[in-house]
């Protein structure tokens, strides 16, 4: 049927309903429904206190889950610092995945420098600075020295993960050929520590190190020490004689080559010990009055003397180390040039001035002993 007839229908039907339906609908009396069909039908539901704990239920267990996956994976948990010169600290979660690299001088920045560190283990991070460190000459035959401090608040965490590190550090570089040595430190981070290695711009590593050593010996000052590397900071206790393992744990000790003199070399007879060719022909000129007075005595006619006049003849205990064996400690500290090297006849001192780079180094030594006294070190 078309459109057209319908509407015509409908309308149709429409004019011969009656014209008073509506009011006869309406007197019509009301029947209350015994019961509703589907369609009115109204349900109320009342919501549980136990369908209320099933749903908290399963969104503790969710956030519980969430939670405990970021705590493994995004949460930082250690905190492991390698020092030679260029300073690298390495964050990790639990799972010993490193999710940080931050490095904290421009030496370290030239090594972690575009290093793709995310996803991979501890232990595949370090292997791969310790080559970047071999690649610019900071790791090389003769300065192996590394300092490895790690943070954890569990200490027993701390200490294996650096005996682990350590042992991995010494067969990565042995199968290099180079015979490290790792010196091993308890860290503990204080607001005092983190101060001050923000203000000279160095690790909380490097810096604990340093104030243990100035704790060893008052008289050294951290604006000295913060411009040396690991090397050269295990050298200058050598040559003061510090006890190194007071402070620091390493199986490597037994590497360390002795500074501290031993007895001076055998020479010709008649000829004194300063005659003796030096290591640095530059210092063969040096004048004699430099020298140590006992090594001029020669050159005095005895007839003439009383016996109050003449030296008096040292014990063993007296005995003072020889110009070249003083360079050689000064050298042990500071591998540059000598610029200037003098006796203090009065305190049995000798006074080195060593230039290195744009930095000079005036190192004081005691001429008994070849203890080094003090170390300045001006730019």
């Amino acid at each position: 049927m078309k459109e057209k007839q319908i509407l015509d229908s409908l309308q149709r039907s429409i004019d011969r309903a009656p014209i008073d339906i509506l009011d006869k609908i309406k007197e019509e009396p009301r029947v209350k429904m015994l019961r509703h069909d589907d369609i009115t039908r109204q349900e109320t539901r009342k919501f549980s206190m136990k369908n209320m704990m099933s749903y908290a239920s399963v969104a503790a267990v969710f956030l519980f889950v969430l939670f405990g996956w970021m705590l493994q994976v995004t949460i930082p948990d250690s905190r492991i610092y390698l020092d030679v010169n260029p300073s690298i600290e390495i964050v990790t979660n639990r799972q010993n995945k490193v999710i940080d690299l931050i490095a904290d001088n421009l030496d370290g920045r030239r090594i972690t420098s575009d290093l793709d560190y995310k996803g991979k283990t501890l232990f595949e991070v370090t292997d791969e600075i310790l080559d970047r460190m071999m690649d610019e000459s900071y790791l090389v035959k003769d300065r192996e020295y590394l300092l490895l401090s790690v943070y954890n608040k569990d200490e027993n965490k701390a200490e294996q993960q650096k005996q682990s590190l350590d042992r991995r550090i010494h067969e990565h570089l042995q199968e290099k050929e180079l015979q490290p040595i790792v010196l091993l430190q308890k860290l503990d981070k204080t607001s005092t520590i983190e101060k001050y290695a923000e203000e000279y711009g160095i690790s909380i590593s490097r810096m604990t190190f340093i104030r243990n050593l100035i704790i060893l010996n008052p008289q050294l000052k951290p604006e000295t020490l913060v411009g040396l590397s690991i090397g050269e900071l295990v050298r200058l206790s050598q040559g003061m004689e510090l006890e190194l393992d007071k402070i620091i744990d390493s199986t490597d000790f037994d590497k360390l080559q002795p500074i501290i003199p031993g007895p001076e070399p055998e020479t010709e007879p008649g000829l004194p010990p300063d005659d003796l060719p030096s290591d640095d022909p530059a210092q063969d000129d040096l004048p004699k009055d430099d020298l140590p007075p006992d090594d001029q005595s020669d050159d005095i006619p005895k007839g003439d003397l009383t016996d109050d006049d003449l030296p008096r003849q040292p014990d063993v205990q007296d005995k003072l180390i020889g110009p070249d064996k003083a360079k050689q400690i000064a050298l042990s500290v500071a591998k540059g040039t000598i610029t200037d090297f003098d006796f203090d006849e009065d305190d049995l001192e000798y006074e080195v001035e060593i230039e290195l780079g744009d930095l000079e180094y005036e190192i004081i030594i005691d001429a008994r002993t070849g203890k080094i006294l003090e170390i300045d070190i001006d730019d």
